[in-house]
């Protein structure tokens, strides 16, 4: 018989912390967390907690929008 330690749903640590499924569900518009690895490499924020994968939703937001980019329109000569 094991005693495992139940790791809650979400964590408080001024920042909500979900879980990696819920967050790319929530904060990547439904990508597969296959993506989401990936994104890692990039610096897509998380923490493993009790073996389970987790992600500040604000940080993962911000992280996201630093990602976004603007075509500057070209100068037209005259």
């Amino acid at each position: 018989m094991s005693i495992e330690s139940p790791v809650p749903p979400r964590i408080e640590v001024g920042d909500d912390v979900i879980p990696d499924a819920e967050f790319c569900t929530v904060a990547l518009g439904g990508i597969s967390r296959r993506t989401a690895r990936r994104y890692e490499a990039d610096g897509l924020p998380y923490a493993i907690i009790g073996g389970k994968k987790f992600r500040p939703l604000n940080a993962g937001r911000k992280w996201l929008a630093s990602r976004i980019t603007v075509r500057r329109p070209q100068r037209r000569r005259a």
